[in-house]
């Protein structure tokens, strides 16, 4: 008897003996596959209201998982990105978005809301104070504007960052699970049970390294069991439909010439190389796309009260996120990718809420002259864009505050 109990005993200390050595041996070794996403999780805390936001007085270095890009990442007292402190004698420029808002790409100094610091209009020289946080949705921006009114004194202008990720996504994404933030909102905004349970797995996974990793692990096992699922239902769906085109696509591949970079035959726009962009003559009309979702609308009524409320001057404000939006532009065309825009663009205008579109200032991308690596180089569009990743490059959030700057000279305010 006294045998079986040590048996049991030893088996009961036996695992937490594994899990606190594998939580040691991954601190230890932080490996570099893990470190981007650790360091990210720990920039950030719960939120009882809007779920997550950025740690207070927060200071890392960050490095991408892929090197696509690092820079230091601070938080000051209110856990807005960058160091300085809301100055209490000077009216707030507020930027409100998500992460490329946020800045993710570049150090605290070089994101375009940052660099926006300082502006002047009127003989009024505003600071502006960095709301972004990452995966943000409308009705989020709008919790976080809310909070952040209570605290800091004189806003009085909003600059909101309209996302595609909003309330739009790819068919090729949902089907992996991939849902747009807006929607995600609406789908556990009053679900406490939902809200529980995410509070308890985000603190658990900042504590321990080991859970995070086992978390990640299993979230990205979905995604690649989604993605296998849509790439074999396309298969089969061109195998039964056009099996010889299939053959000839998936078994003959034609061989792709490299292009040396020509600097005396500087083209504009630069060719994307691995994008097949599809660009159309005219926008299509506003009224043919289907209606922002009502998550949307809410946040947006909501934001619009509020400034009312608080006297200072809502401006949406879209910026182009997608390169094959900039692209297309550049050749006189458009791009379906920026339909989400028409979208937001059609509803504010119901409400007298005029929009500042930052599309237009793409005309000044192509060809700048910027140093890279020590060596001077005319940029093209993918230059302002981190590849596969989307957020603004040091170039691009340059061109983003220069652009805004102007946008916002030449603007006449919205009048409530």
């Amino acid at each position: 008897m006294v045998q079986n109990w040590k048996r049991w005993g030893a088996i009961v200390l036996f695992f937490p003996f594994v899990i606190l050595s594998l939580e040691v041996i991954f601190r230890l070794a932080n490996p570099p596959a893990l470190r981007y996403y650790r360091d990210v999780k720990l920039l950030h805390a719960y939120h009882p209201e809007y779920g997550v936001t950025l740690a207070p007085n927060e200071r890392r270095f960050v490095r991408h998982y892929a090197d696509l890009w690092q820079g230091q990442f601070t938080t000051n007292s209110f856990g807005l990105r960058g160091q300085n402190e809301p100055n209490p004698n000077l009216p707030k420029l507020v930027c409100l978005g998500d992460s490329l808002v946020m800045g993710f790409g570049v150090s605290d100094e070089d994101t375009f809301c940052s660099i926006l610091d300082g502006y002047e209009e009127n003989g009024t020289t505003y600071q502006s104070l960095n709301f972004g946080v990452d995966a943000y949705g409308s009705l989020g921006s709008y919790k976080r504007l809310k909070d952040l009114s209570g605290k800091i004194d004189k806003i009085k202008k909003v600059l909101f960052f309209i996302s595609p990720n909003d309330f739009t996504m790819p068919n090729e994404l949902r089907a992996q699970g991939i849902l747009p933030d807006d929607e995600n909102d609406a789908l556990h905004e009053n679900d406490l049970e939902w809200k529980n349970k995410f509070r308890i797995q985000f603190e658990l996974t900042r504590v321990s390294y080991l859970l995070q990793a086992l978390k990640l692990a299993y979230e990205q096992t979905k995604v690649k069991w989604a993605q296998t699922k849509y790439i074999l239902q396309m298969d089969s769906e061109q195998i039964a439909k056009a099996p010889l085109e299939y053959l000839h696509d998936a078994f003959f591949v034609p061989v792709k010439k490299i292009q040396c970079e020509d600097t005396e035959h500087f083209v504009c726009p630069t060719p994307i190389p691995n994008l097949q962009i599809q660009c159309s003559d005219t926008p299509i009309n506003p009224n043919d796309l289907e209606p922002l979702p009502e998550t949307t609308t809410r946040a947006y009524d909501l934001m619009i009260q509020f400034a009312k409320e608080k006297g200072f001057e809502f401006i949406p404000v879209i910026l182009p996120m997608q390169i094959e939006e900039v692209f297309c532009r550049q050749l006189g065309k458009y791009n379906p990718l920026g339909n989400y825009a028409l979208r937001a663009k059609k509803y504010l205008d119901s409400k007298s809420v005029k929009t500042l579109e930052i599309l237009p200032y793409t005309n000044t991308m192509c060809g700048r002259e910027f140093t890279s690596h020590g060596k001077t180089k005319k940029a093209g569009i993918q230059d302002y864009y981190i590849p596969g990743d989307g957020h603004l490059t040091k170039l691009g959030n340059l061109w983003a505050a220069e652009s805004i700057r102007s946008a916002l000279k030449e603007k006449k305010p919205n009048a409530f």
